[in-house]
């Protein structure tokens, strides 16, 4: 009889999902089109771009819809369920609110792993892929071509680029000081530094190289060179340019660490790569507390049940804001800032079904 129940409360639950999904889908659709109609027509934008701009946004759409549609889908399930007496006849039958609520609760966690994965993969590359589009709908450059003061500080070494140009990864006034402990042991100046596609090395142009060996200094010029610079090539030097944003969790820890070992301040990157995690988890917690929403308030209908839910996601959505922007700044470390607001919802999403009457 149980399975038969999972069965049956999963195929309520998954009906209500799909239409509210794709609901909320078309809404985000039809009200970008309105929004942005006049700037597709105004810069240009052809049917087939605006067509495939759409395409590529529905992924984004239904990431940002899923933690709302988890919330209502649970309460219009559970309502139904109320309004229909089948709560009171699972009770009487000695069936608890737990045991109802466990499928629930197992499509919850199962949800936040699919959350993960399809926010880290599909999400971001088919944002990628918008990116031409949404640069030309904004009417923006889609690069800054030039950057200016790059330092790195290296295993051995430390790196100092004046200037920088992405288009064609040229860097000009160059200092490569390389260091045995505290003690500078070579120096390497170069005007220009510019990337060999070939060997993957860098090629050094108008170089003076001073080395320190007991005191004594030798010098010596040269025309041009290759030179290794490890762990440092154009796509390193681009990422600085990168909206956190725009890399996945993946992209995000391998870049973290990259600037751990160069010495570089990574707080930003690190609070937005733990707010990955922490969002998709926000499924579980939608569902926890769309069935204690229900369960709590037993005489309520569908309009009150969306309400409550409007508030809890703006609530959640706002804490969450919050503590990224704490984290931006210093004031929590970059794990609790994200997290703290799904440990408090958790915490008292259990609470409060822990105290309703089984």
């Amino acid at each position: 009889m149980k399975k038969i129940l999972d069965q049956y409360i999963v195929k309520k639950f998954f009906t209500n999902f799909i239409y509210i999904i794709i609901s909320f889908t078309v809404i985000f659709i039809i009200v970008d089109i309105i929004d942005n109609i006049d700037k597709f027509i105004s810069r240009g934008i052809s049917n087939k771009e605006m067509f495939d701009y759409y395409i590529l946004s529905i992924p984004w759409y239904i990431s940002i819809a899923l933690p709302m549609t988890l919330l209502i889908s649970t309460i219009i399930t559970f309502v139904t369920l109320q309004k229909n007496n089948e709560i009171t006849a699972l009770k009487a039958s000695g069936i608890s609110i737990y045991r109802i609520s466990t499928s629930l609760i197992i499509i919850g966690i199962i949800f936040c792993f699919i959350s993960f994965y399809f926010e880290n993969i599909i999400v971001m590359e088919t944002s990628k892929k918008r990116i031409p589009i949404e640069k030309k709908l904004k009417n923006k450059k889609s690069f800054t071509t030039k950057k200016n003061d790059i330092y790195y500080h290296l295993d051995n070494a430390f790196i100092a680029i004046k200037n920088y140009n992405y288009n064609n990864d040229l860097g000009k006034n160059i200092s490569l000081q390389f260091y045995n402990g505290p003690d500078l042991v070579s120096r390497i100046d170069a005007q220009r530094m510019i990337w060999n596609k070939e060997t993957s090395n860098w090629n050094l142009e108008e170089v003076n190289i001073r080395n320190w060996n007991n005191g004594n200094v030798s010098f010596s010029s040269l025309n041009d060179t290759l030179i290794n610079i490890s762990d440092l090539n154009p796509s390193i030097i681009k990422k600085d340019n990168i909206n956190p944003d725009e890399m996945n969790y993946w992209e995000l820890a391998s870049f973290i660490d990259k600037l751990k070992n160069k010495g570089l301040s990574y707080t930003r990157w690190s609070v937005n790569m733990y707010f990955k995690t922490a969002f998709c988890c926000s499924a579980l917690i939608m569902i926890l507390f769309g069935i204690t929403l229900s369960i709590t308030s037993p005489r309520s209908n569908y309009t009150t049940g969306i309400g409550l839910s409007i508030a809890v996601i703006f609530l959640y959505y706002l804490l969450i804001k919050l503590g990224q922007s704490l984290g931006y700044n210093s004031v929590l470390p970059p794990f609790l800032s994200v997290w703290f607001v799904n440990i408090l919802f958790i915490i008292f999403g259990a609470f409060m079904l822990l105290k309703t009457r089984t």
